[in-house]
């Protein structure tokens, strides 16, 4: 018996792809409903049914939710913020490194602790972020503002990326503009944008309230931001973020050792200390190059 092939044309075709891609679309929705997908998807539904703060403040400054955009804009920021899952964690993780030093300034200073969140939103409490603008550290001074403030700035030395020197640095800028400003909103808003350009929009628009105001995205959103990140990081256990005692980072114990330069060569100066140069780097990202000038300073090293 003699069998002929049938040709199988475009047209004929269509079908078997049509419904090979249905059965494919509900294989895949089983198999992360049922599967291992199920808490990306069940997670971004329990967004829905989390109380949302009706009441907030930033260093004591009430958020005025009565004002429809204002609300919106919240909402927004919380929501975005809440959904950056490995974010929230790493700013959990991060903190007990940088919270205690700045938390015990703030409160000798009689400072709002809200403050504290800044470096959070500035720089997510990372000692290598650099801005498109040239800011850099922990509290993102751009290097005209680190100056006026009493931080080195030069091709060896950057004491932007010196947390210690930094921190009372920035709050000295923030007390500033809290006395520029009478508003701890506006001189958060200043400390993003800068005085200049907040003052020169007020008196533009003829308000004196940061909720008032019409910026740039960037500065409209700052404020609701902190806000975001101060909610998640004051009740993360709320927002299914719970880190056991062994989940935070296991930071060494250092010894502060005065060195006086110049030293020409970190490598062998980390040799003859026990440690690498590496370590130093990473403790010391202040040290611009791979050698110190000349004077005295204090140099973190791993016990």
């Amino acid at each position: 018996m003699k069998f002929h092939s049938i040709p199988v044309t475009t047209k004929s075709r269509f079908p078997l792809f049509f419904w090979g891609g249905v059965l494919l679309a509900i294989f895949l929705f089983f198999k992360i409903v049922l599967g291992g997908g199920e808490k990306i998807l069940f997670s971004q539904s329990k967004l829905m049914k989390i109380d949302w703060p009706s009441d907030l403040e930033f260093c004591g400054e009430k958020i005025p939710f009565d004002d429809f955009y204002i609300r919106e804009a919240w909402e927004k920021e919380f929501l975005v913020t809440l959904a950056s899952d490995f974010q929230n964690i790493l700013y959990l993780k991060r903190a007990p490194k940088y919270f205690p030093l700045i938390e015990s300034e703030l409160a000798r200073r009689n400072l709002p602790d809200d403050l504290k969140y800044l470096a959070v939103a500035e720089s997510a409490l990372r000692d290598d972020v650099r801005s498109s603008a040239g800011a850099e550290g922990i509290w993102q001074f751009i290097p005209a503002t680190a100056q006026r403030y009493g931080l080195r700035v030069d091709s060896e030395i950057d004491e932007r990326n010196n947390f210690e020197k930094a921190t009372p640095a920035a709050l000295n800028y923030l007390e500033f503009l809290h006395q520029k400003f009478d508003s701890w909103s506006l001189a958060a808003a200043g400390y993003n944008a800068g005085e200049n350009g907040i003052k020169r929009r007020l008196d533009e628009q003829n308000v004196v309230d940061y909720h008032d105001l019409y910026l740039n995205e960037e500065t409209s959103r700052y404020i609701f931001r902190i806000l975001a990140i101060k909610e998640i990081m004051n009740s993360p256990k709320k927002y299914g973020y719970e880190i056991s005692e062994d989940g935070f980072f296991d930071w060494p114990e250092l010894e502060l050792k005065t060195v006086v330069g110049p030293i020409g060569d970190l490598a062998d100066f980390a040799t003859e200390n026990g440690t690498t140069l590496r370590a130093i780097k990473e403790l010391n990202p202040w040290i611009v190059g791979d050698s110190l000038p000349s004077g005295s300073f204090k140099v973190k090293i791993v016990k």
